[in-house]
């Protein structure tokens, strides 16, 4: 299964490669955006319903070693990060699950008795899907699986493009 899921991932990438630039495209690239809300816990899979949120917490969205983009919370603990257009670049990593957002501001930012932690909180991400705001896209789930990345190499393929690519990070963890 992990040799179809970087044959798809490979044939994503060069779809978006190859797709027209500029004043040729018919449509724009979507743009990658993600959103979540930063804990502030230390901890493994931490539920961020259940623990006060990080306000002002600087985070990064992290492909391999690039920092890919970069947001400050805000009072809430709520961040978004818009990342332009999905390019390969972005999604070469993010579909071989290299992928996660950092929180760069340490824990005792939020609560002084987190002091003595050590450690870096960080999320996996997850790609959602395709919003084109026409009711046609493919943000109402998970791409999970093969038939999730078959129906966004279809979207791309299909000039489904424009609007946002949805990621959402997992559970944070302190590592």
């Amino acid at each position: 299964m992990a040799t179809k899921s970087l044959l798809l991932a490979a044939l994503l990438v060069l779809t978006v490669s190859m797709a027209p630039h500029g004043a040729e495209a018919g449509k724009q690239l979507p743009l990658a955006i993600i959103s979540g809300i930063v804990p502030c816990s230390a901890g493994n899979s931490i539920n961020v319903a259940a623990v006060p949120p990080f306000p002002n917490a600087a985070v990064q969205m992290v492909c391999g070693r690039d920092v890919m983009a970069s947001a400050t919370a805000d009072r809430s603990g709520t961040y978004t990060m818009n990342m332009g257009p999905a390019t390969s670049s972005l999604l070469a990593p993010l579909l071989g699950n290299q992928c996660k957002v950092v929180v760069v501001t340490p824990l005792a930012a939020c609560n002084a008795s987190l002091a003595s932690v050590s450690g870096t909180l960080t999320a996996p991400v997850q790609l959602l899907g395709i919003d084109t705001g026409s009711g046609t896209g493919s943000g109402s789930g998970g791409l999970g699986g093969l038939g999730g990345l078959i129906g966004l190499i279809g979207q791309i393929v299909g000039g489904l493009l424009g609007g946002i690519l949805n990621i959402i990070p997992l559970p944070f963890s302190l590592v």
